[in-house]
């Protein structure tokens, strides 16, 4: 009985497996099964980068909008203005001569410059002089001559130091009177290559008293302390 049994169960697998392979004829002879489609999930998001490639780091440039190979050229230099050329000193520092106002001795005056050291200068100022009186006006002549210590080499703009003494004498009708003084100064010369030069100075100044008569005529100013000022256009030719 138990024989039977399972021969009868050995066929029915048998019969079951038969049918089984005449349903798939692509199986029974060897071929792979067809793929399963992918899951809808799988497919790209719109603007996502095709399968197989891959996303730029994070900050680069998008695909396609890579520079060419190589460093990238540098900027141009920034454009710098060249300097000036520093100013020729004068070649003549020696001699010359100018107009000279200024040193107590009013607006009408000229001096003559000699300069026989580097950094030092002898200036001697001639000037006309005229003075009101209580007789009347005066008139006569001045002179201031100086020593001038430039700071800077001969022949270049430079910074000064000037002493010097001032002598004045008067006429009034006959009668003459005289004074002397002395100022120090400082100031500035500008000076050109071409042998032009503008002095402007300023100091104090002391001219002791002018006093004199005739019984009739008085030349009388008292001495005096005052601010002090001096200017001058000059040329030196030597």
């Amino acid at each position: 009985m138990q024989t039977r049994l399972a021969l009868s169960r050995t066929l029915s697998f048998l019969a079951l497996a038969a049918i089984a392979a005449e349903a798939s004829p692509a199986r029974a002879q060897g071929a792979a099964p067809a793929p399963y489609p992918p899951p809808a999930s799988y497919a790209p998001s719109p603007g996502a980068y095709p399968p197989g490639t891959y996303a730029p780091a994070p900050g680069g440039y998008p695909a396609g909008t890579y520079a060419p190979p190589g460093p990238y050229p540098a900027y141009p230099a920034p454009h710098v203005e060249e300097p000036p050329p520093p100013a020729l000193p004068a070649a003549a520092t020696h001699l010359g001569a100018g107009y000279k106002i200024g040193n107590g001795l009013g607006f009408v005056g000229g001096d003559i410059i000699v300069s026989p050291l580097p950094h030092v200068a002898i200036d001697l100022q001639l000037s006309r002089l005229s003075a009101d009186m209580a007789s009347g006006t005066a008139t006569g002549f001045g002179l201031a001559p100086a020593l001038h210590f430039d700071i800077r080499p001969p022949g270049v703009s430079t910074p000064y130091v000037g002493v010097g003494y001032v002598y004045a004498k008067l006429y009034l009708s006959g009668v003459t009177g005289w004074a002397s003084g002395l100022f120090i100064n400082a100031g500035y010369e500008w000076k050109w290559s071409f042998g032009m030069g503008i002095l402007v100075g300023g100091g104090v100044c002391y001219v002791g008293e002018i006093k004199a008569t005739d019984g009739v005529d008085t030349i009388d100013q008292g001495a005096k302390v005052f601010p002090n000022l001096e200017a001058g256009v000059r040329f030196m030719f030597f």
